[in-house]
């Protein structure tokens, strides 16, 4: 019988402790990894404290941050994450509950959607939390049923003059006098003018927003990579780009980079004397921060004959546009006295 007790508790402490064991899950799947973006991924799954994610990339590419909000995880702010990961296989273990948010601080990728937000519960086999509202339920009624017993002398003699002060007290409510008082004063609360206060105020922050400028990835799906300048011309001819705007160049780094140059007899010789600017991260953000022809250029051997050049028209920025109303013309004789037309002799 003893060793039939021991293995029933044997069975039963593996089971709880099968329950309670930790999972691990691998962000965006087995054939993905952290490289799409993927939002059916966690929409099934609950994360409990002691879970784990692999976070598995190309670090060449892409890196891991974990930032502190939604205001962060929603903008793509990566100004002050919490931690940074960079090593292409990064594991990252709950240590308590709460929403953890993950981005990438490849800018691009990140408003593309390459970012997680994961919400962390307790272990179900952790009842810890209730406890504590039960413990503090029965020790309210605890306390009672002692003082009950040294209180009962005691709750004669109070009670009386209590309600003995409160009786008197009730007489008082003779208060139509005081309702006739507050009869005119009701015609004073209707706060309509500080209603009209409020309504210009309304309209003060409707002009506050302001137009942020886009970002283009230059070549689309193709990339700073067709040898083909045609190519790269109609790109270029279908957009409108306005001052604020970004352009997004992405390539390999070890075969190509970017420069920008302000001549145009320059840009069709491939032979440019100097350069406004050089850029060759493989990920490059240039921002578009005055109007007029942008000039860009692979100088790599042979790319920019090969074709790799770009020309793009910059307009002003919307918030520059200004547009005048239409004036009327002005009739003299309205604008002088009446009469003066009265004297105008008619042709």
């Amino acid at each position: 019988m003893a060793t039939k007790k021991i293995f029933v508790f044997m069975t039963v402490i593996m089971f709880l402790l099968s329950c309670t064991s930790a999972k691990t899950y691998k962000v965006g799947g087995s054939n993905y990894g952290w490289t799409v973006k993927d939002d059916s991924w966690a929409e099934h799954k609950q994360f409990h404290v002691g879970d784990s994610l692999i976070f598995q990339y190309d670090k060449n590419v892409n890196d891991l941050a974990q930032v502190s909000n939604a205001k962060e995880y929603m903008s793509c702010d990566v100004s002050s994450p919490k931690v940074v990961y960079n090593t292409g296989h990064d594991v990252v273990t709950f240590k308590e509950p709460g929403h953890y948010y993950f981005i990438t601080s490849n800018h691009i990728q990140c408003v593309n959607g390459l970012k997680l937000d994961v919400l962390v519960v307790h272990e179900p086999s952790r009842p810890t939390p209730p406890p504590p509202s039960k413990n503090h339920e029965p020790s309210h009624p605890t306390p009672p049923p002692p003082p009950s017993k040294n209180q009962g002398p005691s709750r004669q003699s109070p009670p009386p003059p209590s309600s003995k002060n409160h009786e008197p007290s009730r007489p008082s409510p003779p208060s139509p006098p005081p309702s006739k008082n507050q009869g005119p004063s009701r015609p004073s609360p209707p706060p309509p003018p500080p209603s009209e206060n409020q309504g210009p105020s309304r309209e003060i922050p409707t002009p506050t927003p302001s137009k942020r400028g886009r970002i283009y990835k230059v070549g689309d799906s193709k990339g700073w990579s067709v040898y083909n300048s045609y190519y790269y011309y109609r790109w270029s001819e279908t957009k409108q780009f306005r001052v604020g705007d970004t352009l997004y160049f992405e390539y390999n780094k070890n075969l190509n980079d970017v420069r920008e140059i302000s001549d145009d007899l320059e840009f069709r010789s491939c032979e440019p004397t100097s350069a406004v600017a050089v850029y060759k991260t493989g990920h490059d953000l240039i921002k578009l921060t005055k109007p007029g022809v942008h000039y860009f250029v692979s100088l790599k051997t042979g790319l920019c004959q090969a074709g790799i050049k770009l020309r793009v028209n910059v307009l002003p920025s919307t918030e520059d546009d200004t547009t005048l109303p239409n004036v009327p013309k002005i009739n003299r004789c309205n604008r002088w006295s009446w009469w003066l037309c009265l004297l105008r002799p008619n042709h």
